[in-house]
């Protein structure tokens, strides 16, 4: 009796696996043509650098401000103010252009006027005020290290680093925890990321990063010992790890799927970025010791 039961159920099984797989299939596809026209021009803004580099990095904080504070904003209350988020974020930003050794003094300006706009508010706690300056250290803080790098001789290749370890990394554990992946790294923020795959993009995020170095070192005479490219290859792969797990973090306690939806495939530019941030101070520090070396 109640077999006519159990075939419908299956039935309805395998159609809602077959509609999964064509859903991920199309979202694949989309995510490989978003990189096919977005690499380009990230590549376009990196190499020509000045104005245009200033530009680009500051479009991408301003949008990943907006993001960050409309996730937060739903879980908190009261909201955090957007406009005083974009002005101290302009004013960081600006501050890490002109003058680096500024920033930590402008940082607890900000502090300051963070705690000054809680009190005049009205509002008891430091929910909001703690929200706030993690955003404008996550965000324009971390963008604003790539401005650095034009302040550093030969800082163009350490720049190109970053990006190197960032997409090798996350191509490398998509397409391994994919195939092999069993056990999850952190079940609770992000399902779908396994333990085989995090190893597997550090072991080919360190290998790309010892290539990009061979031939840094074969067609543009910038040398650096190779077991620095494997270190900085790994500690980069770990930290953009812990970079897209906290993004999925937040969104878990959002209870959102992606921060925006202006990168097809991606979603919004934390989710596209959420690594990189993570991995551009890192890079940063690694270029200021290592500067003399090369």
């Amino acid at each position: 009796m109640d077999r006519p039961n159990n075939n419908l159920e299956s039935r309805r099984a395998e159609r809602s696996r077959a509609e999964s797989i064509r859903a991920e299939k199309n979202s694949l596809k989309t995510r490989i043509w978003t990189g096919v026209i977005g690499l380009p021009l990230l590549i376009i803004i990196l190499y020509l650098g000045g104005f245009i580099l200033v530009i680009g990095v500051s479009a991408l904080a301003f949008m990943g401000i907006i993001e960050y504070t409309r996730a937060i904003n739903r879980m908190i209350r009261p909201k955090i103010n957007i406009m005083l988020m974009i002005i101290l974020a302009t004013m960081l930003m600006a501050t890490i252009k002109l003058d680096y050794y500024f920033l930590m003094p402008v940082l607890l300006v900000a502090v300051i006027i963070i705690f000054c706009y809680e009190i005049l508010s009205g509002h008891v706690g430091i929910q909001r005020s703690s929200a706030t300056l993690m955003g404008l250290i996550y965000v324009p803080i971390m963008f604003g290290h790539l401005f650095l790098f034009e302040t550093i001789n030969k800082g163009v290749y350490y720049m190109w680093l970053i990006f190197v370890i960032a997409f090798t990394t996350d191509t490398a554990a998509y397409f391994i925890g994919k195939s092999i992946g069993n056990r999850k790294i952190a079940p609770l923020i992000s399902p779908k990321k396994t333990i085989a795959g995090s190893v597997g993009g550090v072991v080919i995020a360190a290998l790309s990063t010892i290539l990009y170095g061979t031939i840094l070192s074969s067609y543009f005479s910038f040398v650096l010992p190779w077991y620095l490219y494997l270190i900085v290859g790994v500690f980069g792969s770990i930290a953009g790890q812990c970079g897209d797990l906290t993004a999925s973090m937040i969104k878990r306690k959002a209870k959102i799927k992606d921060f925006g939806t202006i990168l097809p495939g991606h979603g919004g530019i934390l989710d596209r970025f959420d690594s990189i941030l993570f991995i551009i101070p890192l890079i940063y520090i690694f270029a200021k010791l290592t500067i003399g070396i090369a």
